[in-house]
């Protein structure tokens, strides 16, 4: 019976321990890609979205 409680004890550890780290990680990622989606987009990928956006519209157009 100690055995099964040692083994239960063991595995809610490693449970807590994986949940503490998936938390972190997740917290750094979001910390990072908030620092992302601050950042200014470059001009030129304005410009080459607006292309798209008119290449996009006119082929819709042609159908």
């Amino acid at each position: 019976m100690s055995d099964v409680t040692d083994s239960n004890l063991r595995r809610t550890r490693r449970e807590s321990v994986e949940e503490d780290i998936h938390s972190r990680i997740g917290t750094k990622l979001k910390s990072y890609y908030d620092d992302v989606l601050s950042q200014p987009v470059p001009d030129r990928f304005t410009e080459l979205l607006r292309r798209l956006d008119e290449q996009a519209d006119s082929a819709e157009g042609k159908r």
